[in-house]
């Protein structure tokens, strides 16, 4: 097996009691990827998640992390789920994972792997997926969004508005966007 390093936490409720660690990492299991991480993304989930103050923090002992960015190290066996591979070995990478992000690389599922889009840096790419989802779950599967709709988006200087806008621009909707500083209006011009 290969060894990564981790940041864990061994019980939620202390960023105190997040310490790195050297541990084995198995060969990638069937229809995954290892993937050597080169950035991750921090968000407020990972935070409360540590502080034992997020809905899905995990029992016991876990790695923070929602998001990644590396490079495909490794593929494990086809599963019926990925007889068509969207990535291979050397493939830059952006993914998500139900935490365990924080490593030097990780055992992933391959339907939670992309090609980074061209030009983006290990860090551009990892920044984007938590903030693009939730910016996308609540405008279009909760608020079912569309051409011409009218869009109240508060903060929208932060990481979510501004992926929500740009979302909310392609869709053809119209925005009144709030911040919540004089000086965050400059993000938005």
């Amino acid at each position: 097996p290969r060894r990564r390093d981790v940041w864990r936490i061994d019980r939620a409720g202390s960023l105190d009691r997040l310490t790195r660690r050297t541990e084995d990492l198995p060969d990638p299991a069937a229809g995954h990827a290892r993937v050597a991480v080169k950035a991750v993304g921090l968000n407020f989930a990972d935070i409360f998640a540590c502080l034992g103050l997020y809905s899905a923090t995990p029992s016991g002992s876990f790695i923070p992390g929602l998001e990644f960015a590396g490079i495909v190290e490794a593929l494990g066996p086809a599963s019926s789920d990925t007889e068509l591979r969207a990535v291979g070995v050397g493939d830059r990478v952006v993914g998500v994972t139900r935490f365990g992000g924080y490593a030097t690389a990780i055992d992933t599922d391959l339907r939670y792997v992309r090609p980074i889009r061209a030009g983006w840096s290990f860090a551009e790419a990892a920044a984007f997926p938590v903030q693009g989802l939730t910016a996308w779950y609540g405008l279009v599967r909760l608020g079912a969004v569309e051409r011409g709709s009218v869009v109240l988006l508060q903060s929208a200087a932060g990481g979510v508005g501004l992926q929500a806008l740009a979302l909310l621009a392609a869709t053809g909707a119209r925005t009144v966007a709030t911040v919540g500083r004089e000086s965050k209006r400059q993000w938005l011009i």
